[in-house]
């Protein structure tokens, strides 16, 4: 890579207070790194606080470098994890360097905690160790790898709600963006370009391709550090250390500090094998076994909230387990949204005495009362009938008109063309012999027409329903 010579200090100058970048207003310089420089700025209306970083001008002039640190930036942005940094803002300086704005963090970097205690117990290390956790475990699920993990990069905010810390996840990419950088220019505590000898997996001190495994590498040294107070490779100079990264066993944390449980060692060995492959399936499982650990041990370590159970997209990782309480409350809002299902858990005897029987049995009463009124109304027809046959009332119109639904005609006696065919006498069907001569037809007339009246026979013809009058002859 080609430099200018000139000083880094004419090069990349500081922003000064009052000076606006993007929507903000700089109000002072916050820290400085092999990468570049982080500002503190307000949004002059709003009023909202932000960090800016701004990348070193030795990398914001190789537009490969910019469009991974881009690159990297979104994908980080993309996540929206908790415990993952918020990065909402990209832009460039006049004077060329690339920057992005992220959310200002209140609090201390963990390796100012380490040099303020020297060692965490396992009651303050492992609540942090399960957030970071969480958070890269999260970001591997997206397919990012963090690749310079160190107490560094890991933000201490006060938990509002409590008396631990809050987590944040910082630098995603930047190992990644500045490994292009001049190996001789590696220091450690200061974000150097390769990544730092002290927490570097074997494959990344080979300089082989890494993967997400490569922070879990790095997470077992971490982890080792906050408890033991001392790093698990350590030498004069840093070739020394990649050497002891890649070939050497450390020494067990127990034996560095007996107040820890000897399961822990096992834990810390499985983050820190030298093969990829037989390291965790995810963090948040290292952190469970962790836990197990010194519970085991008889040191009680604070329970995560059930917020912290949910499950976070990892690959190959596991699922964290259904709470009592979600399962206890699933018939109550079954019952609420479906009174049925309710019923069919609820135990026999319990149910309301108005039940699916009776609304059975309704339409069969109502048909078998319909037919028996039914029956009844024709057998009263049927009677009162009769009675009326046996009176021989003159024949009313409705009498006539209800005649052929009433019973088959008996055959019928001939009359005299000039009566109505249509009107024949029903009182003559059933009545008997000795009252038929006080109904005496009338003598024939010479007014008889050629023909009979459409429905009659001529006289002389026979019929099987028909009778000749002996009265005519």
């Amino acid at each position: 890579m080609t430099t200018t010579g000139a000083p880094s200090t004419t090069a990349d100058l500081d922003l000064q207070a009052g000076e606006q970048v993007g929507e903000y207003v700089v109000e002072g310089k916050l820290g400085q790194g092999g990468f570049g420089a982080v500002f503190k700025a307000q949004h002059p209306l709003i009023g909202k606080v932000v960090a800016i970083k701004v990348l070193a001008r030795k990398f914001s002039v190789d537009p490969e470098m910019v469009a991974r640190f881009i690159a990297e930036a979104r994908a980080v942005n993309q996540i929206r994890h908790r415990n993952i940094i918020d990065i909402f803002s990209f832009g460039q300086l006049a004077d060329g360097r690339h920057y992005y704005v992220m959310e200002y963090l209140e609090g201390e970097p963990l390796d100012a905690l380490i040099d303020q205690q020297k060692l965490l117990v396992p009651q303050v290390a492992l609540p942090i160790l399960r957030q970071v956790a969480r958070a890269l475990d999260a970001a591997h699920g997206k397919g990012i790898a963090h690749r310079d993990l160190k107490p560094e990069n890991v933000f201490l905010g006060r938990d509002p709600d409590g008396d631990g810390f809050t987590v944040k996840l910082l630098d995603f990419g930047i190992a990644k963006l500045l490994a292009a950088d001049d190996g001789s220019k590696v220091k450690t505590r200061t974000g150097m370009p390769i990544g730092t000898p002290y927490y570097m997996s074997p494959e990344q001190c080979r300089g082989k391709d890494v993967d997400h495994r490569t922070d879990y590498y790095a997470f077992g040294i971490v982890t080792y550090q906050l408890l033991t107070g001392a790093y698990p490779f350590d030498a004069d100079d840093f070739m020394t250390i990649l050497m002891k990264q890649m070939s050497e066993e450390p020494v067990p944390p127990s034996h560095v500090n007996p107040a820890l449980p000897p399961a822990i060692d096992e834990v810390v060995a499985w983050l820190m094998k030298k093969d990829p492959a037989q390291r965790p399936p995810n963090l948040v499982t290292a952190v469970k076994a962790l836990e197990a650990a010194c519970e085991g041990g008889g040191i009680s370590v604070p329970r995560p909230s059930a917020a912290w159970e949910t499950p976070t997209p990892q690959p190959g990782g596991g699922t964290a387990p259904t709470l009592p309480a979600q399962r206890s409350m699933t018939p109550h809002a079954l019952g609420a949204t479906a009174p049925h299902a309710l019923a069919a858990t609820m135990p026999s005897g319990t149910m309301p005495p108005v039940s699916a029987p009776v609304a059975a049995k309704s339409p069969l009463l109502w048909i078998v009362g319909g037919v028996g009124a039914l029956a009844i109304g024709a057998v009263v027809f049927f009677v009162m009938r009769g009675s009326h046959a046996d009176k021989a009332p003159p024949p009313p119109p409705p009498v006539v008109q209800q005649q052929p639904v009433v019973a088959p005609p008996p055959p019928p006696v001939v009359i005299d063309a000039a009566v109505p065919a249509v009107a024949p006498p029903p009182v003559v069907i059933d009545a008997p012999a000795a009252t038929v001569p006080a109904i005496t037809p009338p003598p024939p007339t010479p007014k008889k027409p050629p023909h009979p009246p459409a429905g009659t026979k001529p006289p002389g013809s026979h019929d099987s329903h028909s009778i000749e009058d002996p009265f005519a002859k």
